[in-house]
């Protein structure tokens, strides 16, 4: 862990917990979209290759301090970390609908120089003009002593939910609907259910038919929710919507690598001063998908070779 000195960063880093116990299926949908859109472990992940263009060894060393990502290793490959970056950057458009990067400058106390995209997370983010504003928490803002923070808007790289899903506006829109709607199931609210008691109310069957509720509402991005072939719905829709799911994941992830090969194209020509383009090989792509639909839907797919588009 390097030791620094300086830095020119304006973002306020914070931890704040909005996590809702009551509502389980909003956290569910977000970790099934933004997770596995690109194989990062086993025999599928060994397929993909990840490689600069022109090869340059330099600037892949570079990008491993520059990429956000989870990643925790202590010796990661190329691969790793463009795939974790692609995955990090996913699970943030489907959990805020945004992600919004700064560009910091570090220097270590040995005055050596690096950069580093860090996300700015917010309450809130407002662009006005040349000014992006983060919002701040009101907890996190106590401590701080203000609530906003005023960053150039040249300093940072703002990735939006892609238009080909319906865009951030109608994305973040489809969220609240759906978290409202999965508050008010019967099980959750067990203890505050005006229904209890009642004669001829039937708990099963009221849970059964919110479900189905559920399942309407989350067909626009055809989430096939986290149950087995059969309980609600017959197997054939159930790996239709299964396969219809991961076209969209797909598209989010081409969506992901695109602003990615942007942003990796532009700063290693104005922060490393060489020109490089992302190169990515050995992902399944849509067209994959769609034949395996066409063969499901004329009953021509082996329902044992499905998991290798899943």
């Amino acid at each position: 862990m390097k030791m620094i000195s300086k830095t020119d960063r304006i973002s306020v880093r914070y931890h704040s917990n909005t996590y809702d116990e009551n509502e389980l299926n909003s956290h569910m949908f977000i970790e099934d979209f933004g997770q596995n859109v690109v194989p990062i472990y086993g025999s599928k992940s060994e397929a993909v290759t990840c490689r600069l263009e022109p090869d340059n060894k330099e600037i892949m060393k570079s990008l491993y301090e520059l990429l956000p990502s989870h990643r925790q290793h202590y010796r990661p490959s190329f691969n790793e970390i463009i795939l974790e970056t692609i995955e990090y950057i996913a699970q943030h458009l489907v959990n805020r609908g945004f992600l919004v990067l700064e560009l910091v400058k570090y220097i270590d106390v040995n005055e050596s120089e690096f950069y580093k995209l860090e996300t700015v997370y917010g309450k809130d983010i407002k662009i006005k003009k040349d000014i992006l504003t983060q919002i701040i928490p009101d907890d996190v803002a106590q401590e701080l002593g203000k609530n906003k923070i005023d960053i150039p808007l040249k300093k940072c790289i703002v990735i939006e939910f892609p238009k080909s899903l319906g865009g951030k506006e109608k994305y973040l829109q489809f969220l609240k609907d759906f978290r409202e709607l999965a508050k008010q199931s019967p099980m959750m609210n067990f203890l505050n259910n005006p229904l209890q008691g009642q004669a001829g109310y039937n708990l099963t069957e009221h849970q059964r038919l919110h479900d189905i509720e559920l399942w309407k509402v989350t067909k626009i991005y055809n989430w096939p929710h986290r149950e087995s072939s059969g309980e609600k719905f017959s197997g054939f829709y159930h790996i239709y919507r299964h396969l219809l799911f991961r076209k969209n994941k797909i598209k989010l992830r081409d969506y992901v690598i695109e602003e990615l090969q942007k942003i990796i194209s532009t700063l290693s020509e104005l922060v490393l001063e060489q020109k490089a383009e992302l190169k990515i090989e050995g992902l399944l792509t849509i067209d994959i998908v769609e034949e395996k639909l066409e063969q499901w839907k004329t009953g021509e797919l082996d329902p044992k070779t499905i998991s290798d588009v899943l």
